[in-house]
Formats: C-alpha cells, sequence, structure tokens
C-alpha cells in the first residue's frame, strides 16, 4: 500500500487540489462554507475555518482516510472521488460501509411553487429526492431540504431581516418525502414539478455519497441569494458541466435553477430523464369535482352544508362509493388544513360506510398536466419600448405577471418593478412599484366551502392619475372575484382603496379585466376606474399584447387611451 506522503506527492501533481470538483466536495468558494466542526480534516490546524485552504483539506483528508479506514463511511464522496484520481485508493473500500444509501436509486429536483400566504415562500422552493426508478415521485422516497434552521415562532418579519444578513444556520435536512407531501402539496396547497436527472452510476454515485456527507452540516444562509436554490444549484455543478451558480446579480429565485436545467437540456436532450408534474391536493379535488355529474356536486355540497348525506342511498352503489371517496378525500383534506376534530370525527362515520361498499372499480379522470413555470421566460426582465414619440426603459427583478408564459393565470407577483420615460433628451423616473400581488379564486369553482373572494395588494410610486406629478407614493388594496371562462381565459373585478399623498388621501379604485393565455401569445384587456373626492371619475382602457419570440424574449404592445407603446422585453 502507498505511503500517505506517496499519496498526497501524487494528488500535488495531478493539480486535484485545483479541481472545480474538489472544490465543491469541500464547499469552497473563496472561503470554506461549511461552519459545523468536523466535516474539514484540516479544522484543527486551521486558525479559523475561513482559512482553510483547498491544498490543506486534501492533504488532511488523504492522510485521515488512509490512518483510519473506518472514516471512509463517514466521508463517502471525497473517498469515491479520490479513488477515481489516486492509483492506489481502491473504490471497492466504500462495500464494506453497511449504512451508506443506495446509488443504484433516480435522483429528482422538485420545484414547489410559490406560497403567496408567507412571504418567506413566495418565490417557491427546492426539494431533492433520491428513489426509485420507475420516474415517478413516490412518498417513502429520501427527501433533502435545505432550509434555514429558524427558532419556533419566529415572525415571518424577523425571518426576511436576519435571512438577509446571513443571522440563520441552514443544512440539508433528510427525512422521507411524506413529510415535506404534507407540507407542501397538502397544508399549502402548492403545485410541485419533479425533475428526474438521467445519471450515469458514477454522477450517482458521487451526487448522493455528497448528500450522506454533508447532510446535517451547517452554512450560513443567505435569503436572497444562498438560498435553497443556489445549493441545490451547487449539487448539480458538481456532476455537470452545467452553469448555475455563477449569477452576477445579489438575487437568486428558486425557479432560477430550473430555468438553467431546462436550457442545458435544451443542448443536452438526455440529461432530464422525466418531468412530472405533482398538482396540489387542493387542485386535484377541483378537478375531480368538475367531472362530477351535477347530481352527485349536489349531495356533496349538502353533506358539507349540513353534515348529513340525505340521499345517499338513492344513488346506485358505484355512485355512492364515489361520492363518499370524494369526501373521505376532501375532509382529509380539511383536517390537514385546520386540525378540528369535527373533521376527523366525519370522516370515521364515511368511513365506516364505505368499507361496507365493494371496491370501486372505475379509474378517476387523470388532472391535466401542467407545463413547468422553467419552460417560460426568467423571472428578471429588462424592456425597451417606443411610442407617443418618447422611449420607454422598465427593470423589474421578479416578474411573474398573467401575461408570463407557463404562468398560473391566477395569480401574479412582482417585486420591485421600475419604470423610465425618455424625452426631452431626459431619462425620469415614471414608477416604482415595490411589491404587487394579485390572486385570482374562481368563482365558478361550485364546491361549497372554498375560498371564492379575490385580491390585490400594491405598494410603491407612480405619477398622480389626476395631477401628473411624479414619484407619489400609494398603497392599494382590493377585494373582488374571478371566474374560469376555459383553461385559458379568465376574468375578474375588483373593488377597492388607494392610500396616496393627495390631499384627499384615500381613493376609490376598480378594475375589470379579462386574460387570455395561450403560446405563444397572451392578451389582456382592462377597464380601471379611479374615484377622488372633488374630482370627476378618471379611467383607463388599456390592450395588452404579448408575443413570444424565445424563450426569454417577447414583444409587447400596449394601447391605451393614456399610453401607447411597443416594447422588446428581455428575461433573465
Amino acid at each position: 500500500m502507498e505511503s500517505t506522503q506517496q499519496l498526497q506527492q501524487e494528488a500535488l501533481d495531478l493539480h486535484l487540489a485545483e479541481a472545480p470538483v474538489w472544490q465543491k466536495l469541500i464547499l469552497f468558494k473563496q472561503h470554506a462554507e461549511i461552519i459545523s466542526l468536523h466535516f474539514y480534516f484540516s479544522d484543527l490546524s486551521a486558525a479559523h475555518l475561513k482559512q482553510i485552504t483547498p491544498q490543506q483539506e486534501l492533504d488532511a483528508t488523504i492522510k485521515a482516510l488512509h490512518d483510519d479506514p473506518k472514516l471512509i463511511c463517514q466521508y463517502p464522496a471525497r473517498y469515491y472521488w479520490l479513488s477515481q484520481q489516486l492509483t492506489h485508493m481502491p473504490s471497492t473500500a466504500l462495500e464494506s460501509c453497511k449504512n451508506l444509501p443506495n446509488t443504484q436509486q433516480d435522483i429528482r429536483l422538485l420545484l414547489v411553487s410559490g406560497y403567496l400566504k408567507n412571504p418567506v415562500s413566495t418565490f417557491g422552493h427546492v426539494l431533492i429526492t433520491i428513489g426509485g426508478q420507475d420516474e415517478r415521485q413516490n412518498l417513502l422516497d429520501s427527501a433533502y431540504n435545505y432550509g434555514a434552521q429558524i427558532p419556533n415562532h419566529e415572525s415571518s418579519m424577523n425571518y426576511i431581516v436576519k435571512g438577509l444578513f446571513g443571522f440563520y444556520h441552514a443544512r440539508f435536512a433528510n427525512s422521507q418525502y411524506f413529510k415535506q407531501d404534507v407540507v407542501y402539496a397538502k397544508t399549502e396547497q402548492r403545485d410541485i414539478w419533479a425533475y428526474t436527472l438521467n445519471l450515469t452510476a458514477e454522477q450517482k454515485a458521487l451526487l448522493i455519497y455528497h448528500l450522506a456527507e454533508i447532510q446535517s452540516h451547517s452554512i450560513d444562509y443567505y435569503f436572497i441569494k444562498q438560498n435553497c436554490a443556489y445549493r441545490s444549484g451547487e449539487l448539480l455543478e458538481l456532476i455537470a458541466d452545467i452553469k448555475i451558480t455563477n449569477r452576477i446579480t445579489p438575487w437568486y429565485a428558486p425557479e432560477y435553477i430550473f430555468d438553467q436545467i431546462e436550457e442545458y437540456r435544451h443542448l443536452h436532450p438526455d440529461f432530464i430523464k422525466s418531468v412530472e408534474y405533482l398538482p396540489s391536493d387542493q387542485n386535484k379535488l377541483y378537478f375531480a369535482f368538475s367531472k362530477m355529474r351535477k347530481r352527485y356536486q349536489d349531495e356533496i355540497n349538502d353533506y358539507i352544508k349540513t353534515g348529513e348525506l340525505h340521499h345517499i342511498e338513492q344513488f346506485d352503489v358505484p355512485d355512492q362509493e364515489k361520492i363518499l371517496d370524494f369526501l373521505i378525500a376532501y375532509l382529509n383534506l380539511k383536517q390537514i388544513e385546520k386540525n378540528k376534530k369535527e373533521y376527523d370525527t366525519q370522516k370515521k362515520q364515511l368511513v365506516r360506510m364505505r368499507i361496507q361498499l365493494p371496491i370501486g372499480e372505475d379509474e378517476q379522470e387523470i388532472m391535466p398536466s401542467r407545463a413547468s413555470p422553467a419552460q417560460g421566460e426568467k423571472p428578471s426582465k429588462l424592456a425597451l419600448g417606443l411610442g407617443n414619440d418618447q422611449g420607454y426603459l422598465n427593470f423589474t427583478v421578479f416578474n411573474k405577471d398573467m401575461l408570463s408564459a407557463n404562468s398560473n393565470l391566477h395569480n401574479e407577483f412582482k417585486i420591485l418593478e421600475f419604470s423610465w420615460k425618455y424625452q426631452q433628451e431626459a431619462l425620469k423616473l415614471q414608477t416604482a412599484d415595490f411589491i404587487h400581488i394579485l390572486k385570482i379564486e374562481d368563482l365558478s369553482q361550485k364546491l361549497t366551502g372554498e375560498k371564492k373572494l379575490s385580491w390585490e395588494l400594491a405598494l410603491g410610486a407612480k405619477p398622480d392619475i389626476y395631477t401628473g406629478e411624479l414619484h407619489r407614493p400609494y398603497t392599494r388594496g382590493s377585494l373582488g372575484v374571478g371566474y374560469d371562462f376555459g383553461p385559458h381565459l379568465v376574468g375578474y373585478s375588483l373593488l377597492g382603496a388607494e392610500l396616496n399623498d393627495s390631499p384627499q388621501k384615500l381613493d376609490a379604485i376598480s378594475e375589470t379585466a379579462l386574460v387570455y393565455q395561450q403560446e405563444p401569445f397572451a392578451v389582456k384587456l382592462s377597464q380601471t376606474f379611479q374615484q377622488r373626492r372633488d374630482h370627476a371619475l378618471a379611467h383607463e382602457t388599456r390592450f395588452e399584447l404579448r408575443y413570444r419570440v424565445a424563450k426569454n424574449m417577447d414583444f409587447k404592445l400596449q394601447l391605451s387611451n393614456r399610453d401607447n407603446n411597443l416594447a422588446y422585453q428581455y428575461y433573465w
């Protein structure tokens, strides 16, 4: 067997300390990023963890693994990679490790949609799962969830402030996927897209061993950039030549990693084995209800209102099965959402009724798949436009509006949108929208007791609609209704109030709109009214047409009684 010094010399001759894979294995970028003790073999010889160098850690790792073979099972990724580089480090040594995960399993990256009820979850989330090779996400798969270690009962505001400045530690926590499914799909009602990676045996082994090695070790957490998406992107960079974490902006949205995957997939079609759409339990329930006959719907709604099945015996046995199966699923959902004892009691009564009936043979209609949001454009936007003898410039940090490709027609979420006009040889800031959230609930959804109230919240500065003065601060809140006229057409009407710095302080405001989206087109027709005390009614009729010419490029035409322009929009 080679001596430690001979192995270290061979590694030095091969410049392994400079290899990108080695530096990713030890999470080294400018400095060592793991802050837990006992992750780095050289941490005892360094005055500070951040003074560790890749060469120092490489020498220390080779010595430790050579001198104490028991450590091989604790640091399988480093040993596995070194065994492929160094002549006298046999990979067969890993075969004696009994508790290492099976490296023949499939690896999936999960894109979890945003959650508007919680400010820290509005941008979405990324999960990694390891499981069977059937290209389907299974509830018993292992799930690695990177998140900040937050004290119980920490407020959202504290989380945002502390998360911005790195006051939390974070780690990859390992659990079975069903625990994550309860949180995201059942409680928060978030859709998920599972990307199954098509990897070689060597790529799988390196990534799975690396996750086993780093799990439970802490890293400084930054909410805006060094978050779940960034750290998951680092894992992909470990095994492929994909570029994910080199984004120069100080923000990093979870969807960005999947945007990069989609672009990489365009050049390397075999990189992704499949993409599976996993709708939330609520969406699955709504879809199943919409496909039922009206008689079934009436009986179900009557039960939700009264807690009694008044006409169940009038249905044939197969029909009773469908009604009971739906109600049991409905009560399961409500029990998770609200944790009320009455739901559990009702569910037990229905289960007793259901087990007296035969097992149903009819298969439920499968909910149609939705394209991943990452197949649309990237979230940051830069637009240049012309119209009315003036130029336009728009910059948005995070843009997911109702005209965005593959977006959810029921949600709109924009952060930090700025618009300028160029006229008379001067560029002037027109609007600064700090946040805009629009949530449309479908009034055509007939299930009793479900949310039917749409709402909007906006905060920023804009020209005063009556005086034309620039940079007038405002806060707007609206409530209303929405209606799905079809899978691609949504309408809504909102009524609210706008608080501003005019002498009257408060304006009444309303908006009615129709939105149609069918790639590569998206159209929005809207009518807004604003009423200020002692002023005439102000209004704007607006027509917007977006035409997508490439994944991250489109043209947008806007016509209104106040402003007309044609803009080229680039997303990045």
